[in-house]
C-alpha cells in the first residue's frame, strides 16, 4: 500500500482562484498516477489532495514491495518537474509525504448496492496511512515499513528512523525513510 499526501496544500487553495487549484491538483494527479501505473500500481482513490494507491492486488506480483518503492522515486522525481511548471507560472512548489507498508489486505467491492467501489481494508492499509503522515514529524518525503524494506532487498539508500508508536497499534513500528 502507498499513501501519499499534499502539505501545505491549503494556503494555496486559499490564495489561488478555484480553476487554477483545480488545474494544480489535477496535473500533480496526472503524473502521481503516471508514476504508479508505470510500476504497475493501481490509484484506488483520491481522498481530497491524498492518494491511495496498492501494488500486488488485483493481480498478485511477488515484487509488489520493490513496485510500490520504485513508483515513490519516481513521484518524487515527477513531483521536481510539476514544481518546475508551478514556478514558471507563478506558484510555490508543492511538497508530500508518501508511506508505503507491505501485508495482507481485504480487497473486495466494498458500498451499498446502489454504490459499490474496489477497497482494501485491513491493518496493512490503516499503518500505511500512519507511516505517509510521520512524514510532517520526521521531516522526511517517503517513509517505509520493516515488512516493505525486507521486500527490497537492500537495492535502496535507507536511514532507519527511530521505532515509533502510531495509532492503532500496541508496540512501536520500525520504520525507515529512503532517500
Amino acid at each position: 500500500m502507498l499513501f501519499a499526501d499534499l502539505r501545505n496544500f491549503t494556503p494555496m487553495v486559499e490564495t489561488t482562484p478555484p480553476r487554477e487549484v483545480v488545474k494544480i491538483i489535477n496535473g500533480y494527479f496526472k503524473e502521481m498516477d503516471e508514476a504508479i501505473k508505470q510500476y504497475h500500481g493501481l490509484v484506488l482513490q483520491y481522498i481530497g489532495d491524498e492518494i491511495e494507491a496498492v501494488f500486488g492486488a488485483p493481480i498478485f506480483r511477488e515484487d509488489h514491495p520493490m513496485m510500490a518503492v520504485q513508483a515513490a522515486l519516481e513521484m518524487k522525481k515527477r513531483l521536481y518537474t510539476v514544481n518546475q511548471d508551478l514556478e514558471q507560472r507563478g506558484y510555490p512548489p508543492l511538497f508530500h509525504g508518501i508511506g508505503i507498508h507491505t501485508g495482507e489486505v481485504v480487497a473486495a467491492n466494498i458500498g451499498s448496492p446502489d454504490r459499490l467501489s474496489y477497497a482494501l481494508v485491513g491493518d496493512t492499509v490503516n499503518l500505511a496511512s500512519r507511516l505517509q503522515g510521520l512524514n510532517k514529524e520526521f521531516g522526511t518525503e517517503i517513509i517505509i515499513s520493516a515488512t516493505t524494506r525486507a521486500g527490497i532487498n537492500g537495492k535502496f539508500p535507507l536511514k532507519e528512523l527511530p521505532a515509533t508508536r502510531v495509532k492503532g497499534k500496541s508496540g512501536t513500528v520500525q520504520i525507515f525513510s529512503l532517500a
